[in-house]
């Protein structure tokens, strides 16, 4: 081989470092480099020059192996088989004088010609070394989010407190555990697996029923019965059904629930169950909600406080504090402190600043939208009032 090897030149504004960076980071998994190789690749980056690596210059060194040896602290021999390695992984090019030795001549800060190693092989395959380390970047990236969304799923499983699905879970990821998995294939066959296990969850009556034995497809109580003398005379309890909960809704909130299929509970409580995360409403708060108002109540607190929240700064309605508000909610409703029947019959002499907020579509139940758009105005306010701090 040629002791005047020449390369095209890194692309500009890339220098020796960042190659070097590249290398590094890809490693063992992605060269199949030994930690030694690594090394002494590493060792002969730096002994060369910035300026050797423009185009159409040469970047060699020409160290002899026992200098390099004392340098690094290792034995000939290892340098040796480094070097093979490296030649083998077509990282550089070993070149050779007329008598084997190791020479080389730089003039002006130039290299005017080597024999030793050459770096050339090295910088032509910047492109690719960027190329493999980009997707080595978008696997992992792939890796964390699916490990993440496991981890949710299994939450979401364990939260129901069904045993027998629990169990199935269980037998998918037997210890729970995702941060020795790195193959992302297996990662997305566990949570197609666990995804399963979770519509079940979804699809079965059992796990939809709340604490008042309502079914997936029923409109549920949005009230519990007031212990007040006003609501003595028993009338039936309004009722709401998903889709004008949807309406009244952040736009946020009906794309997450639109993900779940068409409108319904199911869709519902899991995008309650997501945006309450998101609202820094801990799950502890959430599945307390869940158990004491049953999940579709709970659900549409959650889609309230999420409307609320994103009224602007200083609006008489705005929820600040999201985990305080369902914890106020849940213990209102549980000692029945809310004239609940009254709230969704309200609907004269609402505040001017709450009509905008309360649209309703042409395609909504007028009477349940009426009666859920009285809930959000008052209930917060009555709410943060039992609180003593306007959340």
């Amino acid at each position: 081989m040629s002791a005047t090897l020449a390369h095209g030149g890194l692309p500009e504004g890339v220098r020796r470092i960042n190659l070097l960076s590249l290398v590094e980071d890809l490693g063992k998994r992605g060269l199949g480099l030994s930690s030694t190789a690594t090394r002494v690749l590493r060792h002969y980056v730096w002994r060369s020059r910035d300026d050797d690596y423009r185009a159409g210059r040469i970047c060699a060194v020409w160290d002899r192996v026992c200098r390099t040896a004392d340098d690094l602290d290792l034995c000939s021999r290892a340098i040796n088989d480094a070097e093979r390695e490296l030649e083998a992984k077509g990282l550089i090019a070993r070149t050779t004088g007329g008598n084997g030795a190791r020479s080389g001549l730089r003039s002006g800060g130039i290299i005017r010609w080597a024999a030793g190693i050459n770096l050339a092989p090295l910088i032509e395959r910047y492109a690719d070394l960027k190329a493999a380390w980009e997707a080595r970047r978008l696997e992992q990236q792939a890796i964390d989010t699916c490990k993440a969304e496991i981890r949710r799923t299994r939450r979401l499983i364990r939260d129901a407190g069904e045993p027998e699905l629990i169990a199935r879970a269980d037998a998918i990821l037997p210890d729970g555990r995702v941060a020795p998995i790195r193959r992302i294939e297996r990662l997305e066959a566990i949570q197609a697996a666990l995804a399963a296990v979770l519509a079940d969850l979804v699809s079965d009556p059992r796990a939809m029923k709340t604490s008042d034995g309502l079914e997936e497809n029923s409109l549920p109580n949005i009230q519990t019965q007031d212990s007040s003398p006003s609501c003595s005379g028993r009338m039936p309890e309004p009722t709401v059904t998903p889709r004008a909960a949807l309406e009244l809704a952040s736009d946020e909130y009906r794309i997450i629930a639109s993900a779940f299929g068409d409108p319904g509970w199911p869709s519902l409580i899991e995008a309650s169950c997501r945006t309450a995360g998101w609202l820094g409403i801990g799950q502890r708060t959430w599945g307390h909600a869940c158990a004491k108002l049953g999940r579709e109540r709970a659900a549409l607190c959650v889609l309230i406080i999420d409307r609320n929240a994103r009224l602007r700064a200083g609006h008489r309605y705005q929820a600040k504090h999201p985990g305080k508000c369902l914890s106020g909610m849940v213990r209102r409703m549980s000692t029945g402190g809310f004239n609940l029947h009254g709230l969704l019959n309200a609907r004269q002499g609402e505040p001017e600043e709450m009509a905008g907020a309360t649209h309703m579509s042409p395609h909504a139940e007028p009477e349940a939208g009426k009666c859920l758009a009285s809930l959000t105005s008052q209930i917060l306010f009555r709410t943060a009032s039992f609180m003593g701090d306007h959340a």
